[in-house]
């Protein structure tokens, strides 16, 4: 858990003073070479220390900050994890959401919202660009 809360700053201090294309292009490093561990085991345990994190941080970590969280927690214990970011149409205007996926669906964090946004982008671990998800 003590990983998570230093993730946890880190990726609203980050979100907070980089910009945008220098968070990108961190969102799309390689994950560690080889995997440590089993990696469904690692991601709930993952999944378990950053939303427990979120909620006692004295901070508000909100969808962006834990998939950050969870994608270099993953990433150094050679675990690869897409990073999803999607929009819907709100009375405000647009409302964003992001989530955090492995290679085979699951969602570690973020999912419970998921279904509700349209992906626009989605950030793979080892990738040089943005993915942009189709049109349906």
């Amino acid at each position: 858990m003590a990983e998570a809360v230093r993730e946890l700053a880190l990726a609203a201090v980050t979100l907070k003073l980089r910009p945008f294309a220098r968070v990108a292009r961190d969102l799309t490093r390689p994950a560690g070479s080889a995997v440590v561990g089993d990696p469904d085991l690692l991601s709930k345990r993952v999944r378990w220390a950053v939303l427990a994190a979120s909620r006692r941080v004295p901070w508000r970590s909100v969808c962006f900050e834990q998939a950050i969280a969870a994608q270099r927690m993953l990433g150094r214990r050679g675990v690869a994890a897409d990073l999803v970011y999607g929009v819907r149409k709100s009375e405000q205007g647009l409302d964003a959401h992001v989530w955090l996926r492995l290679a085979d669906g699951w969602t570690v964090v973020g999912g419970e919202q998921a279904g509700l946004f349209r992906p626009i982008a989605l950030f793979r671990s080892g990738q040089d660009d943005v993915i942009v998800p189709p049109e349906d």
